[in-house]
């Protein structure tokens, strides 16, 4: 029988070190699960899993970590066999569902980066509350056969997981190894797919562009304070808002209405707006995959070692205690890491997070908007944002009228001895 293997100051460091652990991850859970609930933006579908993920882990320290804390202090398991069967059970069953949810996590990723149009549609609370129903199932699986009787007994007054070799075969594969590879894949297929897509954006410039003075229509050619295009059509394809050859539709027309009508600004302002939350849509996925891959990342460095040890321990019986323990621990302070991951990489959860924690969930939701708005746009205030939105394009009109080539804008019109003329046109109206 183990007894008491460790001096006091042992003692106390390990009861400091587990209990900051377990109430670390108590706190980080509780406010995953608040902020979903009380921030609209995060009431996704997707976002579903993260909070079975959060319940997973805050049950966990609530229901297990505790009494592996006693046992680890006391140095033998004082509460009976009959609870020891259920806490290994609880213990097997919390800590896979824990896993199983990061896997379901990464599947739902890839097909939102691989397969964004036609996931969306499946992409419904319904079907995401089958995909967490099937990893709790698959937990249960996985725990409930040794209160069947697939264990061995032991008598060394120690709690712990069966150590049967068929059942720790089956677990080690079910529990981990397999969501491990599964995640492997999925992680390289998306790596791979996002790859592809930041070169394709790298050779390309997005549409309505809003940078050092320049407007870029369709990616290509820019058109600055000294450009000059020969003509200008203010008929704006209504059917197909990208511009051919990254120009602006050119046509001559021997009599046109010398003002260009606001139609057109409209367009401008809206079809660089639509191009910019696209860009911003692609930033946050990729943010997203980033997120998905360091918790990946944390989740392979906390539970390989256990894992790997638990397939050693039914064949070699030589395993020291305090390297079990250690294993152990580094597995359940995954549990501890995934909010602090989400917080540290992921703003629509850190925000919320400071908030809840600042106690100021009053009036969250327009704060949150707020500073959505303005990430959007990449600016403060009103002013910086409209010209943003219409930036100041210098172009060339030429209108063929009695002869003489005039440019009439929104504030006048200039004709000119060659033909053309330059001006700016005026911003949009928001």
């Amino acid at each position: 029988m183990r007894g008491f293997a460790y001096p006091i100051w042992q003692i106390v460091l390990i009861t400091v070190a587990c209990s900051i652990i377990i109430f670390g991850t108590i706190i980080g859970n509780i406010l995953v699960c608040i902020a979903v609930s009380i921030v609209k933006k995060l009431r996704t579908p997707s976002n579903l899993l993260i909070v079975s993920l959060a319940v997973s882990d805050l049950l966990v320290a609530l229901l297990v970590m505790p009494f592996a804390v006693s046992q680890e202090v006391m140095g033998r398991w004082v509460l009976g066999k009959t609870f020891c069967d259920a806490w290994t059970s609880l213990d097997v069953l919390l800590c896979t569902a824990s896993i199983l949810n990061l896997c379901m996590i990464s599947v739902d990723r890839y097909f939102v980066i691989t397969r964004p149009f036609q996931y969306a549609m499946k992409r419904t609370p319904s079907r995401m509350a089958l995909m967490i129903v099937a990893v709790w199932l698959g937990s249960a699986l996985i725990s409930i056969p040794p209160l069947l009787g697939w264990k061995t007994d032991s008598s060394s007054g120690y709690c712990s997981v069966s150590q049967d070799m068929g059942y720790q075969f089956y677990a080690t594969i079910g529990a981990f190894y397999f969501p491990l590879t599964v995640m492997i894949v999925i992680y390289y297929r998306i790596y791979m797919v996002s790859s592809r897509i930041a070169q394709a954006e790298a050779k390309s410039k997005p549409a309505g562009d809003c940078s050092g003075g320049v407007y870029t229509s369709g990616g290509s050619t820019p058109m600055r304070k000294d450009s000059h295009v020969s003509s200008f059509d203010h008929r704006v394809d209504e059917e197909n808002h990208n511009f051919p050859n990254g120009a602006i539709r050119k046509q001559r027309d021997d009599s046109t209405q010398s003002m260009i009508p606001k139609k057109e600004h409209k367009y401008f302002a809206a079809f660089h707006k639509k191009s910019r939350l696209n860009r911003i849509s692609s930033s946050k996925e990729r943010k997203a995959t980033k997120t998905l891959g360091v918790i990946m990342g944390a989740f392979t460095a906390c539970w390989l070692p256990f894992f790997i040890l638990a397939v050693i321990k039914p064949v070699c019986y030589h395993v020291p205690d305090w390297l079990s323990s250690l294993f152990l621990w580094l597995g359940y302070a995954n549990s501890f890491l995934n909010p602090i991951i989400y917080a540290r990489f992921n703003r629509d959860f850190r925000t919320p997070f400071k908030e809840i924690l600042l106690c100021r969930c009053l009036g969250i939701n327009r704060r949150l908007r707020s500073e959505s708005y303005a990430e959007q746009y990449g600016v403060g205030t009103a002013g910086t944002l409209r010209d943003c939105i219409r930036p100041p394009v210098d172009t060339v009109v030429r209108y063929h009228s009695q002869g003489q080539t005039i440019v009439k804008l929104g504030n006048g019109e200039t004709p000119t001895n060659d033909g053309t003329a330059t001006g700016n046109l005026p911003p949009a109206k928001l």
